[in-house]
């Protein structure tokens, strides 16, 4: 009965890890999201809105194409980086299967 426990238990937490990942990766959005709260930014995470960069998209289209990436920069609240100060505004995603990756990008 013990075993059984044991077993339910790692099986239950390995699921619950599973779909964790899968959630905060489920939408571009999201994938920055999470990037600004595991790199440091929490309050940014919540308070920035997110659009595509266009501009920046179309300066790097057959990169990002054969990488299956979009350009995405962060609106609304001003991010800083916490080593050189720089602001911190665009994001590459990257779509693999049906997760999205989010880092960031330099801007031109």
């Amino acid at each position: 009965m013990r075993f059984l426990r044991k077993v339910i238990i790692i099986l239950l937490t390995i699921i619950i890890f599973i779909g964790g990942v899968i959630i905060t990766h489920i939408t571009p959005s999201i994938s920055i999201r999470t990037h600004l709260l595991v790199t440091g930014h929490p309050i940014g995470a919540f308070k920035v809105s997110v659009h595509v960069n266009k501009g920046q998209y179309e300066m790097d289209k057959k990169i990002l194409d054969n990488e299956n990436a979009m350009i995405y920069r962060t609106a609304d609240y001003n991010l800083y980086d916490g080593v050189t100060g720089n602001p911190i505004g665009n994001y590459k995603v990257e779509k693999s299967w049906i997760l999205y990756f989010a880092q960031q990008y330099g801007e031109a």
